[in-house]
């Protein structure tokens, strides 16, 4: 099982910015750093040190590392579970055949709002809420939070997806009775396996989706919706000027009888992804095993990356990188520490949107193609639970950005590779303005603080 959650008041003197020593345990080999780099260009070729200037792959590495630090690889995580995955540099993703390319006439990034539970199924509602939660300040303060509005996960991909239009899905979707035989799924067994239930899932115009719905088998939740038919439900909804679709779920999900849970899952192909608020409820902090005191980016602590280790009588004799005060990763980390984890609703409810919005632009990146990394810690590394999943940044990491800059700039602005330079300055800027109002929660306070500092070292 998962660490436990380590006990709080670490001043975080040190960072960890290359994997820790449970990662070679595991096998995982991290790409070198002349890989890393070449894993950004077209090319895809090791670029030569910089003769003229004294200037080796590694120290240039080094230098990157205090902005982008290399995946944790901790006990529990995913990349310890499947230690050599399929890496995706910039050439194989710009080669790839079935990507979808931005174009002027399929450019919108579509946020569908959690669905209307209707009167004839109020009992969805109870759904909702987590079951047998312990009794204490947290979680008597959460009951009853929502995630955060819609407009809010709007106006984050909009600034996170720069280039892109986002706008709200214009037509909520309803929770409504399923009746037999009617609508699309009919053709399925019409007797439910012990456990299992129907609801239907209505489009404005009256079509309607069956959903299975089963018991929770960890008991978080009462019962979950099945990931997977709400996904075919928004493949028919996708306007013909939609780039993705992003639709938000309160309820909890599960993908297959094999599931405990899923908060999420995109369809690249089909350019549709659905997010679910559940699991990243505060007030299941505790059953998750969430340190919150070494979220990101606290996560890159050393002496918790130690501690770690040394329950699985691992040393963590990593090497240390040296970074500055001044750099990303130290802004970043001095700025969520100055935010106070309480209890009131206001920080719960920021914090839970937060965990959200992360999420939300880790599926639209598997819409833009982006496959799960392991070059860097990065918001599209995978994650094999909740306690990973607040470990992992927000931002996207340099080979992902790369993919990012120019499908935005060369091909759907049609600009030069120049151009590649002015619009990752614009993206920082429309960062900063979403971010700037967010310092009481700590991931954006650190997002806000790195996206400054990164801005700083490549503009000024």
């Amino acid at each position: 099982m998962p660490p436990k959650a380590v006990s709080v008041g670490c001043a975080h003197k040190h960072l960890q910015l290359e994997p820790s020593a449970y990662a070679k345990e595991a096998g995982f080999e991290w790409p070198s750093a002349a890989n890393r780099i070449a894993a950004e260009t077209k090319t895809g070729r090791k670029a030569p040190p910089d003769r003229s200037n004294n200037v080796s792959v590694d120290r240039l590495s080094d230098a990157q590392l205090s902005a982008f630090p290399g995946p944790l690889v901790l006990p529990w995580d995913e990349l310890g579970w499947d230690p050599e995955p399929d890496l995706q540099n910039f050439k194989s993703w710009h080669q790839e055949k079935v990507r979808n390319k931005p174009t002027k006439s399929r450019k919108s990034l579509y946020v569908m709002e959690v669905p209307e539970i209707t009167k004839e199924v109020d009992f969805m509602t109870a759904w909702t809420q987590p079951q047998h939660v312990a009794d204490n300040k947290m979680a008597c303060a959460a009951a009853g939070l929502d995630a955060g509005t819609s407009q809010g996960i709007v106006d984050y991909v909009a600034a996170f997806y720069h280039g892109f239009h986002t706008r709200m899905f214009p037509n909520r979707l309803r929770f409504v009775p399923w009746v037999a035989g009617s609508g699309k799924g009919s053709n399925r067994s019409k007797r439910p396996p012990h456990g299992q239930q129907y609801v239907g899932l209505a489009t404005a115009d009256g079509n309607t989706t069956r959903i299975r719905a089963r018991i929770s088998p960890d008991g978080v939740f009462s019962h979950q919706l099945n990931l997977e038919d709400i996904l075919d439900a928004a493949i028919a909804m996708l306007p013909n000027d939609a780039y993705a679709i992003v639709l938000l779920m309160d309820h909890d999900l599960y993908e297959d009888d094999d599931d405990d849970f899923c908060c999420g899952r995109a369809y690249g192909g089909s350019r549709v992804s659905v997010v679910s608020t559940a699991r990243y409820r505060p007030e299941l902090d505790e059953h998750a095993k969430i340190d919150a005191e070494h979220m990101w980016p606290a996560s890159h602590c050393k002496s918790y990356v130690a501690k770690l280790c040394a329950e699985q009588d691992i040393t963590n004799s990593t090497r240390s990188v040296s970074s500055s005060a001044m750099s990303p990763m130290r802004a970043a980390l001095a700025a969520a520490s100055r935010v106070k984890h309480n209890s009131s609703p206001g920080y719960l409810r920021s914090e839970w949107f937060s965990r959200v919005a992360r999420t939300v632009t880790h599926e639209l990146g598997h819409c833009f193609c982006l496959a799960h990394c392991a070059y860097y810690a990065c918001l599209m590394q995978s994650t094999s639970g909740m306690a990973e999943d607040v470990r992992t940044p927000p931002y996207l990491c340099p080979v992902c950005l790369s993919k990012l800059s120019f499908g935005v700039a060369v091909e759907l602005q049609g600009g030069s590779e120049d151009s590649r330079t002015t619009y990752l300055k614009q993206r920082y800027d429309a960062l900063d303005l979403f971010l700037l109002p967010w310092k009481s929660v700590g991931l954006f306070a650190g997002f806000h603080a790195w996206a400054n500092a990164r801005r700083r070292s490549l503009f000024e």
